[in-house]
């Protein structure tokens, strides 16, 4: 019988073609105030890359080395969470890194209030010491359907198991790696909230990572579109499969705010930045449309949709 006490966080990092990302992410976990945790790599790598690096942390605290056949960070994340057993779950980027009191303040917070399905912290670029990402809240607030995208993205969110067992696994559809490529966090969260999750949002709890849009070049507007097609898949699912007429105001909302500003770029005489705002526009339409076509075609989600996570 293993009587061996259960760590208090899991964390789950999918990665692919990074090293020394994933060591300054390694080492901010071994400085961290609270060792309670654990770490599952799922390294999509068709390589030994990070055979030696995992070696060498596995001795500075527990560390799952996990080398599936897959792609897309979405489904390494939900293989990753099979393999985890701490009570609070984190997904974190292979490139960002934790502040050192980050994970005690998390654990305080949970501890001092059972009714909290989820804790939400704030990423901000490790030279501007701005907000990276997202254009986080800077107060403390619930997390609702109206500032989802103001105060999570997944791997500034530490939820308790349960809420991944009852909510089920993230769309695999969506996020990076797929041809929806992003809205998985937030598709989490939406169907998270729709089940009555608390979800907290503190921007004094800080996660690095640099903020990588700015350049607005060719590779940033394709980045855009792929972007873009998962925020259109994600609208349309949550208007047909969840009924939430919120999602089409959302998706509107958005793309009238992304027209002003392919208007006002053009206007100011930065072709660049208007044509990275209209490839969002367009994503989004053709992940919607394409989206639209499937999901009135099955009439329902995909069977990974209804699935829940489970732990073997």
């Amino acid at each position: 019988m293993n009587d061996k006490p259960q760590p208090r966080f899991s964390l789950v990092i999918p990665t692919l073609k990074r090293l020394e990302e994933v060591r300054r992410l390694l080492v901010s976990l071994r400085e961290n105030t609270c060792q309670d945790f654990e770490v599952v790599i799922v390294d999509q790598n068709r390589s030994d890359l990070l055979d030696g690096l995992c070696r060498e942390f596995s001795a500075s605290f527990p560390l799952t080395h996990l080398k599936p056949d897959l792609t897309g960070a979405a489904r390494a994340r939900n293989h990753g969470f099979r393999f985890a057993k701490g009570e609070i779950i984190n997904f974190p980027d292979d490139d960002c890194v934790f502040t050192p009191g980050l994970l005690e303040e998390v654990s305080r917070r949970f501890a001092a209030d059972p009714g909290v399905d989820a804790i939400c912290g704030r990423a901000v670029d490790p030279v501007s010491k701005q907000s990276a990402l997202l254009r986080f809240l800077d107060h403390n607030a619930r997390v609702g359907e109206g500032n989802v995208y103001q105060t999570t993205i997944e791997f500034t969110m530490f939820m308790k198991r349960s809420v991944l067992t009852d909510v089920g696994p993230l769309d695999e559809e969506l996020g990076v790696g797929t041809y929806y490529g992003s809205e998985e966090g937030a598709d989490f969260v939406l169907r998270a909230l729709y089940q009555g999750k608390r979800f907290d949002y503190d921007p004094a709890l800080l996660i690095y990572h640099a903020h990588k849009i700015g350049r607005y070049d060719a590779d940033e507007c394709q980045k855009a579109f792929s972007y873009g097609r998962g925020f259109g898949r994600m609208s349309v699912k949550h208007v047909l499969l969840y009924r939430k007429p919120s999602a089409l105001f959302r998706f509107l909302n958005f793309q009238a705010r992304a027209l002003c500003a392919v208007v006002l770029y053009a206007c100011l005489l930065k072709p660049e930045r208007s044509r990275y705002y209209w490839q969002r526009i367009m994503g989004r339409l053709v992940g919607a449309c394409q989206s639209y076509k499937e999901f009135r075609k099955t009439g329902s989600s995909s069977s990974q949709d209804r699935a829940s996570c489970s732990s073997p």
